[in-house]
């Protein structure tokens, strides 16, 4: 069976827009747990926070997080899901997900933190930034099978490894007098699709989300959830 293939990390980390290019990239299914928390409670992210409070924010994570019953997906997650052991538990163990940290530098994220109110982000009142990212970094740490750094551009094929059943290429024949060479466009231009992780103002201070009910469409794969 294929496994799960889960995304943590910081807020503008990448988590939506790299999960939203890999699935296709990989063939699986896709899923977003703030999305689901979204349709569910019919409220953006910062206003829910805002009205239930921080620890019950994250039970209601909690809650829809070990409702998944998924495989062969790709799973992107808020990124206050590792204070809660239960919520990465069960990703890790009964989802069998790979854990993928979508790192960021502090200086990174210091860059691209121009304004974490607007998209809800957990955090006690008198936490600063730098703080959050210390507190963090050490959780995501502590959970991740792997890391991967998204200060820049990157190649999703580093996310084949144990989550993608793939046949591995033939080992290369020694290159014959007679042979035609392969040409600049089978070189340089068949190669995997990359990502740029800049600053670009399109990704970094998103539009608010447009709600929409749950339905088949709502996701993308085969999988069950309880919302």
């Amino acid at each position: 069976m294929y496994r799960n293939l889960c995304l943590v990390g910081l807020p503008y980390s990448g988590k939506s827009i790299i999960g939203q290019k890999l699935y296709k990239h990989l063939n699986k299914g896709f899923v977003d747990t703030d999305d689901i928390i979204r349709a569910k409670y019919k409220s953006d992210l910062p206003t829910l926070i805002t009205k239930e409070g921080r620890t019950k924010f994250i039970e209601i994570e909690k809650d829809v997080i070990t409702s998944l019953q998924v495989s062969n997906m790709i799973i992107s997650t808020g990124g206050s899901v590792i204070y809660d052991s239960d919520s990465m538990n069960h990703l890790k163990d009964n989802l069998d997900s790979e854990i993928y940290h979508l790192f960021l530098s502090r200086k990174e994220f210091l860059k691209r933190s121009t304004n974490l109110e607007s998209i809800g982000v957990i955090m006690d009142d008198n936490q600063s930034i730098t703080d959050l990212y210390n507190d963090r970094m050490a959780l995501y740490n502590a959970y991740a099978d792997k890391t991967v750094s998204t200060c820049r551009e990157i190649n999703l094929d580093i996310f084949k490894g144990e989550t993608y059943d793939y046949k591995p290429k033939e080992p290369k024949e020694p290159y014959k007098p007679n042979e035609t060479k392969r040409s600049y466009q089978d070189i340089y231009c068949n190669r995997s699709p990359r990502v740029y992780l800049g600053t670009d103002s399109y990704y970094w201070n998103p539009k608010p989300p447009t709600l929409k009910k749950l339905s088949k469409d709502t996701f993308h794969g085969n999988q069950k959830y309880n919302v």
